[in-house]
């Protein structure tokens, strides 16, 4: 059986374009349930501690 290039390349781009939406989709989800439980509070946080390891 013989499966051309073009087939394999197409079907592996189909598949990292729907691992790549996948995990946008899951940081979205993620994003949006901390705000939703905790409010902006886990963000301010996040956005001082990780200048607080740069600096």
């Amino acid at each position: 059986m013989h499966v051309e290039t073009g087939q394999i390349n197409q079907q592996e781009r189909r598949v990292r374009t729907g691992l790549l939406a996948g995990t946008v989709l899951c940081l979205v989800a993620s994003g949006g349930i901390l705000w939703w439980r905790y409010g902006g509070a886990v963000f301010n946080d996040l956005v001082l501690s990780t200048l607080a390891w740069c600096f």
